[in-house]
């Protein structure tokens, strides 16, 4: 298309014609709105001047034109270097328009001239004012036009930089000097470029840097330097004093209250923050409040931290939940937490801090120790208020409805910081009692467990999937399940399979197997003392020597059991214990293996080391369970172990099964040397062979008086049953061996199954009464030495006297046989007292004819002081009846 016609005149060579043609039509193609109008326009437009140049160039030249062309160019050159140099204007907008309306007396071809030296004027000029130079940038096209230039690349950078906004209106600087103008116009400038590109701490330090600047009268530029101010924490009391009005016309506007937070935080008006804070996170639940209140707690009291991660912990709750026990959406509702929670534990855990804070943080992040916690929420804490918080803490994982609604009547109390706690733990409370009592899962597992049918039927959902956590968050509750249904559940759920593992519910479930059932909790004040009663027992039977290690004495009387609670006698042992001894160690040995609860704990505690250190000889059965449980504790004591095995071999309180396992152990055990066979054999048939004493001495470093004596202890006790009982004598050797801390695991326990072995025969006789001395026909018994004095003298004395005064024969043989017979019976009951029996009387009748004085030798030997198998000491002497067990009589004559 012609030229000509594009912009609808005749060829002509007036460029004046073309331009007004050009201008006319420039409207209709807009270059933003019809770019390939305007393109084919502009292009029509210069192809036009371009023939009407080449037509004048044909003609005669008139200078004046051109001279008068190049005055107007140079007179608006030098009009805009006085626009820039007069600070008036230099950064006025309606400075700028009414330069640029200037450019009506200009030419199209001057202004396009002009427009190239404006923009590379511009280009090495200090600062502007964007909205000024944008104002021109528009009017004459650059973003179009650049392009034509050879380098377009310098221009575009200076076009794209002037097309961020002021950070302020400029035009307030116009009565101002050119320096402050640039000064201050730079200075924020490099606000905005650090606050957006760099990190905060450079922007703080650039801000704080002491400076005399003036600021501009700009209401929204100083609302936007407030709010970076804030997200940098810089405080001003300027900027502070101006926030603090704005929010005290607009009290509702959140803005302005988090401005007025952030400031009264960065310059110390702690009381003022808190306020802020509290109410934006009590309204609005704004993070950065979160953030700001646990950092002052954190300071302030460190030991509420774990507390208030706990209350911030706010879940949108869920009034409602489909039917169908598929839906996915019926975990809704169920204890969690958010992410952000999670975070603020493991930064918690990271700052390590001590007491009831540290052991709160750490249960929360692993779920699985609990005893800690649990053993100081159940002592009295002098803080009693900070122990009631972490109570209710507790109980929001693992509390039933009754603890979950103590805490939604709990009082708000005083402090604020125990308020917005409390507040928080409301909150969750009221979401869980609301899941425990409509939630159709929780419901299934209430109606499961409560279900008087023998074979109840448990929804699969819980048995899988997402339905197990479900299971997990209710079994975690603290509760008392009944015995029939509890193991049902259990052994479909596997509680010991779930991460974390719900304390106590698989042992709940092992008692119930055993008939323990736990008394229904209180719907009264008293229902905080059943959880403490009943945490406390499992802790013990969980894990007992751990948990004991952990409470004071003094927490175990604190708690009342009633008489028909089935950990009541354990208590009652418990505290028998600490009367007598002072502590609670060495309980294994003191356990009842016929009561169930008992033996859960001695089930727990059977390890070898436990066994030794037992302030009370443990049974063999016990011992048994030890050396199941702990077989590597005889690693490097395998003689030690073998004898062991054969005295709990031999011992016939153990079953058929338990002497096979025993046998079967003996007989793995090899040695190349001579003398192990026979050995082996010999404990295997209760005849045990005497080791080589070099073997034990310098071989196995053991000590072989005591081995041997240990050996024919054996050997007695297996073919005489109570009437192989070692005398006192070797009790107390055997004793000393088994104290002596430098002795082999192996011996030790051997030696220990010899005296508890010993002790279940003695108590059989302990608990007769003394036999008196004018007994004489009872010649099993026992007589002491002023017994036997007495007898003795009696018959020497009126023996002869009462056969001499006999009238006849008979009655002299009568007489003397009876004294004879009472002096045989006092002679034999005297050596019972010693712990000799009829073998010892023959020798004495024998050697009595040459060794007249034998009498008063037994007169002055001292009788046992324990029981032997002829029954308990005689009347008036010193007796040990071994209701401390034989091992603390034996330490007592050991002097230990």
């Amino acid at each position: 298309m012609s030229c000509w016609i594009r912009l609808g005149i005749e060829p002509t060579n007036d460029p004046d014609v073309i331009r007004g043609a050009y201008r006319a039509l420039l409207p209709q193609h807009h270059p933003e709105t019809d770019p390939q109008g305007f393109q084919a326009l502009r292009e029509a437009y210069e192809h036009a001047l371009r023939l009407a140049r080449d037509e004048q160039d044909e003609a005669p030249e008139h200078d004046e034109p051109v001279l008068v062309r190049n005055a107007l160019i140079e007179q608006t050159m030098s009009d805009f270097s006085k626009l820039l140099g007069d600070p008036t204007r230099r950064f006025d907008p309606p400075a700028w328009q009414a330069f640029i309306d200037g450019f009506a007396s200009l030419t199209l071809d001057d202004q396009e001239q002009v427009s190239w030296h404006l923009l590379y004027k511009l280009m090495e000029t200090g600062p502007l004012s964007h909205a000024c130079v944008q104002l021109m940038a528009r009017h004459l096209g650059w973003e179009n036009e650049v392009l034509r230039l050879e380098d377009p690349r310098q221009a575009d950078e200076f076009l794209e930089r002037i097309s961020e906004p002021d950070p302020f209106d400029t035009g307030v600087m116009k009565h101002w000097s050119i320096e402050a103008q640039i000064e201050t116009l730079w200075f924020a400038r490099n606000l905005d470029f650090l606050y957006h590109t760099r990190p905060l701490f450079e922007f703080e330090s650039f801000v704080t840097l002491h400076t005399c600047l003036p600021f501009p009268d700009d209401p929204a530029f100083i609302q936007r330097l407030m709010v970076k101010l804030c997200q940098a924490g810089i405080g001003s009391t300027s900027f502070f004093a101006m926030i603090a009005e704005q929010q005290r016309q607009a009290p509702d506007d959140i803005d302005l209250l988090y401005l007025l937070a952030c400031q009264a935080s960065d310059t110390g008006q702690e009381e003022l923050a808190r306020q802020c804070w509290t109410r934006l996170w009590c309204e609005h639940q704004h993070p950065e409040a979160g953030r700001w209140l646990l950092n002052l707690c954190a300071q302030h009291q460190p030991q509420r931290l774990p507390l208030l991660i706990q209350a911030l912990d706010r879940l949108e709750p869920v009034y409602q939940w489909p039917q169908d026990l598929n839906d996915l959406a019926q975990i809704w509702g169920s204890p969690s937490q958010r992410p952000e929670t999670l975070t603020r534990w493991f930064e918690a855990a990271r700052d390590e801090h001590e007491g009831i804070a540290g052991i709160f943080v750490k249960w929360r992040l692993d779920g699985k120790d609990e005893l800690p916690l649990l053993a100081w929420l159940l002592d009295d804490q002098p803080d009693r208020q900070l122990q009631r918080l972490y109570r209710h803490a507790w109980a929001l994982h693992r509390g039933d409805s009754g603890l979950l609604r103590q805490i939604m009547a709990e009082p708000l109390g005083d402090d604020p910081l125990d308020q917005l706690i409390i507040e928080g733990f409301k909150y969750q409370a009221e979401q869980q009692l609301r899941w425990l009592e409509q939630s159709p899962l929780a419901l299934a597992l209430t109606a499961f467990i409560n279900s008087p049918s023998p074979q109840p039927q448990l929804p699969e959902v819980l048995c899988e999937g997402s339905g197990l956590s479900v299971a997990r968050d209710w079994l975690r509750r603290m509760r008392s399940y009944p015995a029939a249904t509890l193991p049902k559940l259990t052994a479909l759920i596997k509680p010991a399979n779930l991460m974390p593992t719900p304390f106590g519910v698989q042992l709940l479930s092992d008692l119930a197997e055993a008939g323990i059932e736990l008394p229904r909790p209180p719907a009264d004040d008293g229902l905080w003392t059943w959880h403490r009663q009943n945490l406390f027992m499992l802790a013990l039977v969980d894990q007992p020597q751990r948990w004991l290690a952990m409470v004071p004495a003094q927490l175990l009387a604190s708690l009342p059991y009633p008489a028909g609670h089935p950990f009541a006698s354990l208590q009652q042992l418990l505290l028998r214990l600490q009367g007598q001894q002072g502590n609670v160690d060495g309980l294994l040995g003191w356990l009842d293996d016929n009561d169930p609860l008992q033996g859960f704990i001695g089930q727990r505690l059977s390890t070898v080391q436990q066994a030794l250190d037992s302030a009370k000889l443990p049974s063999n059965l016990k011992l048994y369970a030890c050396l199941e449980n702990d077989p590597h504790a005889f690693d490097d004591d395998v003689l030690g172990m073998m004898v062991l095995c054969a005295i709990l071999y031999h011992d016939p309180s153990l079953n058929a099964e338990q002497h096979g396992s025993l046998l079967r152990r003996i007989s793995t055990l090899t040695c190349p040397d001579a003398w192990f066979e026979p050995f082996r054999n010999g404990l295997i048939k209760g005849e045990p062979v005497r080791p080589p004493r070099k073997v034990l001495e310098e071989d196995e470093l053991i000590n072989s008086t005591l081995f041997y004596s240990m050996l024919d202890s054996l050997k007695d006790l297996a073919r005489y049953g109570s009437a192989g009982v070692p005398r006192a004598k070797v009790l107390k050797e055997l004793q000393r061996g088994k104290d002596y801390p430098g002795m082999d695991a192996g011996i030790r326990a051997a030696l220990t199954a010899l005296l508890s072995w010993s002790e279940r025969l003695l108590l059989a006789n302990s608990g007769s009464q003394p036999v008196p001395a004018s007994h004489v026909w009872k010649i099993g018994s026992r007589l002491g030495r002023k017994g036997y004095g007495v007898q003795v003298v009696a018959s020497i004395l009126l023996g002869p006297i009462l056969t001499l005064m006999a009238s006849s024969a008979v009655e002299q043989i009568f007489f003397g046989l009876l004294f004879v017979g009472l002096l045989g019976s006092a002679t034999l009951r005297r050596l019972h007292d010693i712990g000799r029996g009829i073998p010892m009387m023959i020798i004495f009748v024998m050697l009595i004819p040459f060794l007249h004085f034998l009498p008063l030798v037994l007169l002055l030997l001292p009788g046992e002081p324990l029981p032997n198998r002829y029954g308990v000491p005689p009347v008036n002497q010193p007796q040990d009846n071994l209701q401390g067990g034989l091992q603390a009589a034996l330490r007592r004559l050991n002097g230990q």
